[in-house]
């Protein structure tokens, strides 16, 4: 195999990854438009769902060269603000971190851990107060009663 087939190879896997994940780091496959607007990804619709306007985030991140808003010197832009007027749209709340998790992991690995991290933003729930790790499990219904003293 020629250097030449090697990197289109290698490209080729990462397109398959790219496609799944919008510039501005939504998960794809978990968002909303996916199933109400048969959308098929920012990506392969040129950042135009439907009859909406040409995504901002997507014009900005293409027209700059990079495939993530991280890679951007003004990563994170007001592109990226979460808006309550979205809040049906969760995806939207969870760009910031994902877009680090992809800096982070890269595109592969974030690409094996993101359905259980999306997972775990939809139907996670904290087991304890304080930072404790998120859960998929069900709480101990009796974990916020108080408890008795010993006496």
């Amino acid at each position: 195999m020629s250097l030449t087939d090697i990197y289109m190879t290698h490209m080729c896997s990462f397109e398959l990854y790219y496609k799944d994940h919008a510039p501005c780091g939504i998960y794809c496959k978990k968002c909303p438009g996916v199933k109400f607007y048969n959308c098929k990804g920012c990506r392969e619709q040129k950042g135009q769902i439907k009859d909406f306007p040409v995504c901002k985030t997507y014009e900005c991140i293409t027209q700059k060269g990079y495939n993530f808003c991280y890679e951007c010197e003004e990563f994170p832009c007001e592109k990226l603000q979460p808006i309550v007027n979205f809040e049906i749209f969760a995806p939207h709340n969870s760009k910031i971190y994902n877009l680090l998790m992809i800096k982070k992991h890269g595109i592969v690995e974030w690409n094996k851990l993101c359905e259980e991290k999306t997972d775990l933003y939809y139907k996670g729930r904290k087991i304890k107060y304080g930072g404790d790790l998120l859960t998929l499990e069900k709480k101990d219904p009796d974990m916020y009663k108080k408890k008795k003293k010993d006496t």
